[in-house]
C-alpha cells in the first residue's frame, strides 16, 4: 500500500486527498493493467503515524532537500520504501497544485507510478546495443500529463508514463510505448523527457531538447532520485 500524507503549508489537505484519489484511479485503471500488476492501494492519511503498518509513505512537503528537486522515492537500509514530493519548486516556477504537467498532482503521480513499477530502484533494461536504461517509467515522458476526474471532482493532472514495451528492444513498432502515444520506439523520450543510461559500467543522464535548465540542476544534485539510483545501494 502507498500512503500519501500532507506536510505542506502551500497545498491543502483537501487538495492532497483529491490528487491521491486521482493517483489511485490511475494505478487501478491505467498503470497496473498496462504493467500486468495487481493494483496497489493508494490512500491518504492525516499523518504518518496513522498510516497502515508496512505502508510505503509518500509525503508532500514545502521545500526540497535540494534546490529545484520535485520529488523522489528511495529505500532505507531496513528495506522500507518512502518518497517525497515538494510543492515549492513547482509553485515557484509558475506551476499549479492540480492542473498541467508542472503541478504538484503530476509530481505525486510520477512518484507513485515509479514506486509501483520499481520500488527498490534497481531495475535496468538492456537495449542489446551496449546500453542499459533505468526503469524510470515517468522520466522519458516527464513533461507530459493528462487529466482524471474522480467522483465528479477534477479534472486533476496526473503524469504520463511509459509501458513495458518501452523497455523491450525487440518490441514491435506498432506497440504502445507510452500512455499518451507520443513515443514511437523503445528507449525514446519526448522533448521534455529524461533518461539514465548505463554504458560500460558508467551511468550518464540524457535530457530532451526542451528539458528545463532549473530541473536539470535538480537531477544532477546528490539528493535527487537519479543520483540515488546511481549511488551504491548501501549509500542510498
Amino acid at each position: 500500500m502507498i500512503t500519501v500524507v500532507n506536510k505542506s503549508t502551500r497545498v491543502t489537505d483537501a487538495d492532497v486527498r483529491t490528487m491521491t484519489r486521482a493517483c489511485a484511479t490511475q494505478v487501478q485503471l491505467h498503470a497496473a493493467p498496462v504493467w500486468g500488476q495487481l493494483p496497489i492501494p493508494v490512500v491518504y492519511a492525516a499523518d504518518e503515524s496513522t498510516a497502515p503498518p508496512g505502508s510505503w509513505v509518500i509525503a508532500v512537503l514545502d521545500d526540497s532537500d535540494q534546490a529545484g528537486a520535485l520529488g523522489w522515492h528511495t529505500q532505507s537500509q531496513g528495506d522500507l520504501i518512502f518518497g517525497r514530493v515538494f510543492a515549492a519548486p513547482v509553485l515557484d516556477h509558475q506551476g499549479t497544485v492540480l492542473s498541467g504537467s508542472l503541478s504538484v498532482s503530476a509530481v505525486l503521480s510520477h512518484e507513485v507510478l515509479e514506486t509501483l513499477v520499481d520500488p527498490h530502484i534497481n531495475l535496468w533494461a538492456d537495449d542489446l546495443r551496449g546500453h542499459a536504461y533505468a526503469y524510470e517509467v515517468g522520466d522519458p515522458v516527464e513533461s507530459d500529463s493528462y487529466e482524471i476526474t474522480v467522483h465528479g471532482v477534477g479534472p486533476v493532472a496526473v503524469s504520463s508514463f511509459v509501458t513495458p514495451h518501452w523497455f523491450d528492444p525487440q518490441a514491435d513498432l506498432t506497440d504502445r510505448f507510452d500512455w499518451l502515444g507520443k513515443v514511437t520506439a523503445p528507449f525514446q523520450m519526448t522533448k521534455g523527457g529524461y533518461v539514465v543510461v548505463r554504458t560500460e559500467g558508467k551511468e550518464q543522464q540524457h535530457f530532451g531538447e526542451v528539458y528545463p535548465e532549473w530541473k536539470k540542476t535538480a537531477k544532477l544534485a546528490d539528493t535527487s532520485r537519479s543520483q540515488r539510483r546511481l549511488a551504491p545501494r548501501t549509500a542510498r
